[in-house]
């Protein structure tokens, strides 16, 4: 429904704004960091939108001389484009990710969705702290749980900036629409282990939840989750974590080009889904009539909401993206890709999904079967050391798809 959709947009700006830092970070070109070590200075990076174009979409400030992989990517539960992103240190044991955004809905209705199809096996609210003990219990490999660790108090404060906005607007909706929006924070302390490195992590989690307890069709609920991650080699991360929550990292800011690229999209959209819409009226009853005037009110109600905010704040908002698209698409490919710590490659033994850790796979074939050997050494050549003949794979997308 295009009114979940603006209201999603509107919150979403509201966690935005909250996560902007009130004061200059500090920024700066130069400064570089070695191996591991916490550098001190920032600089600013952008990532695209796929779904446009691969036009700039946010600008993200991380720490100097780190790299960065990531996208603006929606998802088929919760659809509205969210900055989605690993930035990593030049040895690749220390980094910061914004993971995809997670969600769940319930209902007492018994017409089934089937975009939730992609959503999580949950079936009611949790606080933040029970679904990190969700998401741990998700993680391979083993993971040791060393502990709580605090959440700032600007975080906590954009998330709760936007359950109190969300319930300050259920005044403009129908009844059976209003619901209790409620937020909650945590983070916790993990240690798991890459080859030879300890690594420490702290997992951060924002999860906003909106449940309507009044019967009828609406009854039920769905919330969602923000989860981001900082990652360091052991004794490290609490520098990491210092600089990051000490300068509001990453300090998301969107591209104007692409705040106008996503508005004109919902438009056509939304008046694509009021013709749909209209066609069907005649076919739909009394009931299916009534709750569809009712989400036209809340969609006017949201979108006038969401433009107030858009001025007063910063010039932004996201569209929703078409979620049975963006399942299928290159970019969630290589974000699956992205989540599994893998790498999809192309060479005579076909397309394969090998570990992210490394820069070079180089494969060999005999007798139908295919052996796969990976390096970070560029200048690495396995032929003549190695038995067989060894081909230099090409990373492709998740898809198989080339680049």
């Amino acid at each position: 429904m295009r009114s979940g959709r603006l209201l999603a947009l509107f919150g979403l700006a509201l966690l935005l704004s909250g996560c902007k830092s009130s004061s200059s970070t500090a920024a700066g070109s130069g400064g570089s960091a070695s191996g591991s070590a916490i550098p001190s200075t920032t600089q600013t990076v952008t990532i695209n939108d796929p779904s446009l174009n691969s036009i700039p979409a946010m600008n993200l400030t991380i720490p100097s001389g780190w790299k960065i992989d990531g996208a603006m990517l929606g998802s088929a539960c919760n659809p509205i484009p969210w900055p989605v992103f690993r930035a990593y240190s030049p040895d690749g044991l220390t980094e910061m990710r914004n993971q995809p955004v997670f969600g769940w809905t319930w209902s007492a209705s018994k017409i089934a969705n089937p975009a939730m199809k992609a959503c999580l096996p949950l079936t009611g609210p949790m606080t933040a702290a029970q679904f990190l003990q969700y998401y741990v219990g998700t993680i391979p490999g083993g993971v040791h749980v060393v502990g709580t660790m605090p959440v700032s108090a600007q975080y906590q404060q954009g998330a709760q900036n936007y359950a109190n906005s969300m319930n300050a607007n259920n005044a403009r909706l129908a009844g059976p629409l209003q619901a209790n929006n409620t937020a909650d924070t945590a983070a916790l302390r993990i240690r798991t282990v890459n080859g030879s490195f300890v690594i420490d992590q702290r997992l951060r989690a924002t999860l906003e939840c909106a449940i309507r307890s009044n019967a009828g069709p609406f009854q039920g609920g769905s919330c969602f989750v923000r989860l981001d991650t900082l990652r360091a080699p052991q004794d490290k991360l609490d520098a990491l974590v210092n600089l990051v929550d000490g300068n509001n990292l990453p300090n998301q800011t969107p591209n104007q080009q692409w705040l106008s690229a996503l508005m004109q999209r919902q438009q056509q959209q939304g008046a694509q889904m009021l013709a749909s819409l209209a066609r069907q009226e005649q076919q739909e009853s009394h009931m299916l009539l009534q709750q569809h005037q009712q989400i036209m009110a809340t969609m006017q109600a949201n979108h006038n909401a969401f433009m107030a905010q858009q001025e007063s704040q910063f010039q932004s908002a996201m569209a929703n993206a078409n979620a049975s698209m963006n399942a299928q698409s290159t970019a969630t490919s290589d974000w699956v890709d992205y989540a599994l710590d893998q790498q999809t490659v192309a060479g005579p033994g076909g397309v394969a999904k090998v570990s992210s850790a490394y820069s070079q796979t180089w494969s060999s074939t005999s007798g139908g079967q295919t052996q796969w050997y990976q390096t970070m050494d560029p200048s690495t050549n396995p032929n003549g050391t190695l038995p067989g003949n060894w081909t230099q794979d090409t990373k492709v997308h998740g898809n198989g798809q080339p680049y």
